[in-house]
């Protein structure tokens, strides 16, 4: 059913909701701007009873991720190209092709909202524009041609989920045209909030029982002993348990990264790409914060986000170290029993959690990314004693900077082996694990982020 944030009927104010939601999203046109930072920055300033906050966020997140499909749908009523259009009547028409085809708002409700937003910010020209476009879209949007899956399947899955055409074609290559079509419908639905209990202090039935009457749903997650999937209203940071470190936000993919490391009480480990600190504390967790743990990051604002997060969960044992690994690895040959290295990467198996980051991301950038992901797992070479591990992982789908990092640095060092990551998971996770060895997890696959991570053992 169609969610509907405001009353329907038609009024002569305008609707504070739609206003801010117009503002915010030609704000972001303009600078640039990342949709979350902007839309928290914006609704701090107003005060909006809830479920018009609640309309701002869903306008601003829903308009941004599928802008493609919209422009589509815009564009075959539309006369002019929508980028000759004025920055406001472009964004005011994508706002009420939203309304229209995902609210299923009335299509005169929708018109006469839209119209008075275009005379305040436009002008009667415009607004005349916009009252015809929206009218016409109310009765016929579903009837604008799209190219059939069998037809043109990346143009097809392209505009139908709203996901960059060279995107779509990239893993339709890789993956088949079923599999890329729902990875890119799960792209569009909402990721589930998980959280990671911190085991050295508490267990997660507690946990569970703490929270009960703050969720309105808690289930254990299938395969991690310390997870927790929620569904809440209530603002994380004040949920029972958090500031005193009982738990941390993270994503359950992600937690299964340190597994591979399979950390242990008095081993050297090295998180060479360590900020915000989610996967450092959990190595930590893990080892009853009995390991010796160096966080290395070269961001100063990001390596006190560990800081503060080793902190607020009481592990003691963290040690940070400011600066680049590719530099900094000389300092530690033959000193380090594991090593992580949790790469900087184009981040595509993110991107249900960013909305617009699937129109920041480019071929380029994958190109770009592979030169740094190899000197920092090249820099761990002579880090690792003998019989040491190195685990490699992205949140990245994409082969270049995954399995192919991996399979070079294999063949320029004889010395390290590929080791099967189903010895080392916390329990069976279906289809996780590729027959080469590799860990991949998928959104459509395992409702995780897109996961990437190899296994090396230094064997001499």
């Amino acid at each position: 059913m169609a969610r509907q944030f405001l009353p329907l009927a038609i009024s002569d104010q305008i609707s504070p909701a739609r206003k801010l939601a117009l503002i915010v999203l030609v704000e972001m046109e303009r600078k640039d701007s990342y949709a979350n930072l902007l839309l928290r920055k914006l609704l701090k300033r107003k005060f909006l009873p809830t479920r018009e906050r609640g309309m701002v966020t869903a306008i601003v997140m829903g308009v941004v991720k599928m802008r493609l499909y919209l422009d589509h749908i815009i564009q075959h009523f539309c006369k002019y190209p929508l980028g000759d259009l004025p920055i406001f009547a472009r964004n005011i028409l994508r706002m009420a092709a939203y309304e229209l085809i995902f609210f299923n708002h009335p299509a005169p409700v929708v018109g006469n909202e839209y119209v008075k937003l275009a005379k305040s910010f436009e002008h009667k020209g415009i607004a005349a524009i916009v009252n015809a476009i929206v009218r016409r879209m109310g009765e016929e949007w579903q009837k604008v041609p799209i190219p059939s899956l069998n037809e043109d399947p990346v143009e097809h899955i392209s505009i139908t989920t709203s996901h960059p055409r060279w995107m779509v074609n990239r893993w339709v290559k890789f993956f088949g045209v079923e599999e890329t079509l729902a990875l890119c419908r799960s792209n569009n639905e909402p990721p589930p909030l998980c959280i990671r209990v911190n085991l050295k202090y508490t267990e997660r039935e507690l946990v569970a029982k703490a929270l009960e009457f703050q969720c309105k749903k808690i289930e254990p997650s299938l395969w991690l002993p310390e997870c927790l999937r929620l569904e809440t209203t209530t603002d994380v940071t004040r949920l029972n348990g958090f500031i005193s470190g009982l738990f941390t936000v993270q994503d359950e993919g992600a937690m299964v990264v340190p597994y591979l490391l399979e950390p242990k009480p008095k081993d050297v480990i090295i998180d060479a790409c360590a900020a915000p600190g989610g996967k450092t504390t959990h190595i930590a967790e893990l080892t009853k914060d009995e390991a010796e743990i160096i966080a290395v990051d070269s961001h100063p604002s990001r390596l006190k986000l560990v800081e503060e997060n080793a902190r607020r969960l009481k592990l003691f044992q963290i040690k940070t170290m400011l600066g680049d690994w590719t530099e900094l690895a000389s300092q530690f040959v033959n000193s380090a029993d594991k090593v992580l290295i949790d790469a900087p990467c184009s981040g595509t198996g993110t991107l249900r959690r960013k909305v617009d980051a699937r129109w920041r991301k480019s071929d380029e950038l994958i190109t770009q990314l592979r030169e740094l992901q190899t000197k920092l797992i090249e820099a761990s070479a002579t880090v690792v004693k003998k019989n040491g591990i190195i685990v490699y992982a992205t949140c990245s789908l994409e082969p270049e900077e995954d399995e192919e990092v991996v399979k070079s640095f294999l063949e320029r060092h004889p010395e390290f082996v590929l080791e099967d990551a189903n010895t080392f998971l916390p329990s069976e996770i279906p289809d996780a694990v590729t027959g080469k060895g590799f860990l991949r997890l998928f959104p459509h696959k395992h409702n995780t982020d897109g996961v990437f991570a190899a296994r090396l053992r230094k064997v001499r």
